[in-house]
């Protein structure tokens, strides 16, 4: 972490590997433009059961879309 601020950036410790899986596709921290106090918080909001069926609802929609996709829908906060 030491670093990763050293070049500039909030560095945010979201704990051991085994809790990695709360910045993984279907949470509130994945893929987002969010500060440092943001990210903390998304890493408390993430749900386990539900991130793989949230993860697969967005590749649902990304694939009906045939390109057509605003940016901006996958970066909601």
């Amino acid at each position: 972490m030491g670093v990763a601020n050293e070049l500039g950036f909030d560095a945010v410790d979201s704990g051991s590997l085994s809790d990695s899986w709360r910045q993984q596709p279907g949470t509130p921290a994945y893929c987002t433009e969010l500060t440092k106090e943001e990210l903390e918080i998304a890493l408390t909001k993430a749900n386990k059961e539900k991130a793989p069926f949230l993860r697969d609802k967005v590749m649902e929609k990304l694939v009906a879309s045939d390109g057509d996709f605003p940016f901006k829908m996958l970066l909601r906060k």
